[in-house]
């Protein structure tokens, strides 16, 4: 109802590697129409966000070090706080893809865990 309402006749939301598309048929008359978006072949790195902009830590993890989802890899200061950078899946973590001490925006990319396998 709101897509028609303010005339949008397609829509597509990407989130990592899965995406999901919705498009509206021209009239009531005809079938909706939905393209088929095939599962990826094999599992891809996870990319470990910035919670905020500061100044990054290193939590003195080496690369190739086994992780669980939620561990702390990393910090960002931001002034007075010291805020966690946890591992967004299981798996190895990556080399650290910023300097410790480097200045880092919201979400930039800290990290990638490749999955084990």
């Amino acid at each position: 109802g709101r897509m028609r309402c303010h005339d949008v006749r397609h829509l597509c939301l990407k989130n990592g590697a899965d995406t999901l598309a919705l498009t509206l048929a021209e009239s009531s008359g005809q079938s909706l129409q939905i393209p088929h978006v095939a599962p990826p072949a094999k599992a891809e790195s996870t990319p470990v966000p910035s919670p905020e902009m500061g100044v990054f830590r290193s939590n003195g993890l080496d690369e190739n070090h086994p992780v669980r989802s939620g561990e702390i890899v990393g910090f960002v200061e931001a002034g007075a706080l010291r805020l966690p950078v946890t591992a967004t899946a299981d798996g190895t973590l990556g080399p650290a893809l910023i300097g410790d001490g480097c200045v880092v925006g919201y979400h930039d990319v800290l990290f990638r865990i490749h999955p084990d396998g």
